[in-house]
């Protein structure tokens, strides 16, 4: 049996209550190049995520700190 075979054969075994959470598994390691697009990394979904964060947020962490960091 290939790995390709051994992986359908797994995958037909999954619970389906888990079939979700394996897929979101398996997105990670997949190629998606061309469904993303070209100009988009194939990072996980966390990677950026403070994108629209202030430039000097890491000079200042301090001073957000001081803030009252979650309040």
């Amino acid at each position: 049996m290939t790995t390709r075979e051994e992986l359908h054969d797994l995958i037909d075994r999954i619970d389906p209550d888990e079939l979700a959470a394996v897929a979101a598994l398996l997105h990670s390691y997949a190629r998606r190049d061309t469904a993303r697009g070209a100009a988009e990394p194939p990072y996980p979904r966390s990677v950026g995520i403070l994108s629209e964060a202030p430039p000097d947020l890491s000079a200042r962490v301090d001073d957000y700190l001081s803030d009252g960091f979650g309040r």
